[in-house]
């Protein structure tokens, strides 16, 4: 029986080849890839020899002719499924890095940046904290006085106070009431801006905070910064219900000052019946004293305090047992054991002695040698 195999030349055309042989089919040729400028499209592997039979030849033997549709080969181009693999991994992770550094970006925003005195700040959160609010407004003052604006709360400089709000709501809602706010009196105005900077309880907020404010919480724990931060709170309470007055100011500032610093004005008898300005200068005055000299000899006390208190707990754990027994009685020393007077043990001795002889069987049965000596007894008087 002759067979027709296809096999691709050099030129990648289809040859038609028959072998007269029966039972042998003919050798594919086996051709190197031509070398050509384009050899990403060229493929690597070496083409199969096709064998389909063929529809216009007869078969030698007789019998019905069996006609074969014609099949019409392919040419599929290469694939790299380890390429396309990689080239989408690199896509997703890089895609990945990409939200990683934006993610980044976003939460490393502050909430407002000082630009400098020619540049009003930016602030970039919808709501601020009452202190971030007051550097704000610094930074706002000293723009319109390096720009020679007098007037704060003219219409150039409310144009400028609500530019510096730049996140989505503020720009919205600055956008909207401009010209409405515009035209309000200076009060209003300012009250305008902490209701929508702050929250609509501004004046609770800040009155929380100014109460919850600690000498120790400033920087370098400074009576003067300490005074500074309190002002400046009390401030922003101006012409509202909250505003203190200098005797409640006073009193504020004596109940939040340190144990330390307020003992060490009382030994500098420093009255707290002083006028405002008197009490709080001469504090001013002490305090560097009091920061130079006392504070370090007492940040040592309560360092030692606390490293004898963490000993003490830890002596404390290491001197019962692990279980639950432990737990109820401590550990009893040796030596206490050896010290006691020999009175007491020869007392226990004694009383052990004379102690009667209990039956080991708690539940009251007669033991059985017992029983079987009365039996024995019993038989012998039969």
């Amino acid at each position: 029986m002759s067979s027709v195999s296809l096999t691709r030349d050099q030129r990648g055309r289809f040859t038609r080849s028959s072998s007269a042989e029966i039972g042998i089919d003919p050798v594919p040729s086996v051709h190197s890839p031509v070398p050509s400028q384009s050899s990403a499209s060229t493929p690597r592997s070496t083409p199969r020899s096709l064998d389909l039979p063929s529809a216009s030849q007869e078969s030698v033997n007789s019998g019905p002719t069996q006609i074969v549709p014609q099949v019409v080969p392919q040419i599929v181009p290469p694939s790299s499924p380890s390429a396309c693999s990689s080239s989408s991994s690199s896509s997703s992770s890089s895609s990945d890095e990409l939200n990683h550094v934006f993610s980044s970006m976003s939460s490393s925003t502050p909430t407002w940046v000082n630009l400098g005195i020619n540049k009003p700040p930016v602030v970039n959160a919808r709501i601020l904290k009452p202190h971030e609010y007051v550097h704000v407004r610094a930074c706002i003052n000293r723009h319109l006085n390096h720009k020679d604006i007098t007037d704060p709360h003219s219409e150039k400089a409310r144009n400028i106070t609500m530019t510096c709000f730049q996140s989505e709501g503020s720009m919205n809602f600055f956008d909207t009431n401009a010209e409405k706010f515009l035209k309000l009196s200076s009060t209003a105005f300012d009250d305008v801006i902490k209701a929508h900077i702050l929250g609509s309880d501004w004046v609770e907020i800040i009155t929380d905070t100014m109460d919850s404010t600690r000498l120790d919480d400033v920087d370098e724990r400074s009576f003067d910064n300490f005074f500074n931060t309190i002002s400046s709170l009390n401030r922003l309470l101006k012409d509202s219900p909250g505003h203190r007055s200098n005797d409640s100011l006073k009193v504020l500032l004596q109940q939040n000052i340190s144990e330390d610093f307020a003992h060490f004005l009382h030994k500098k008898k420093v009255l707290k019946s002083l006028s405002f300005d008197d009490w709080v200068e001469k504090a001013t005055s002490l305090d560097a004293d009091f920061r130079r000299f006392e504070r370090p000899k007492l940040d040592r006390i309560a360092l030692l305090e606390s490293k004898l208190v963490e000993a003490s707990k830890r002596s404390g754990a290491s001197s019962h047992y692990d279980n639950g027994q432990a737990r109820q009685r401590p550990f009893t020393p040796i030596e206490n054991t050896s010290s006691r007077p020999a009175s007491s043990t020869s007392h226990r001795s004694t009383t052990t002695s004379s102690r009667p002889t209990q039956n080991s069987n708690a539940f009251g049965v007669p033991s059985m040698a017992k029983e079987m000596s009365k039996l024995d007894g019993w038989t012998f008087r039969r």
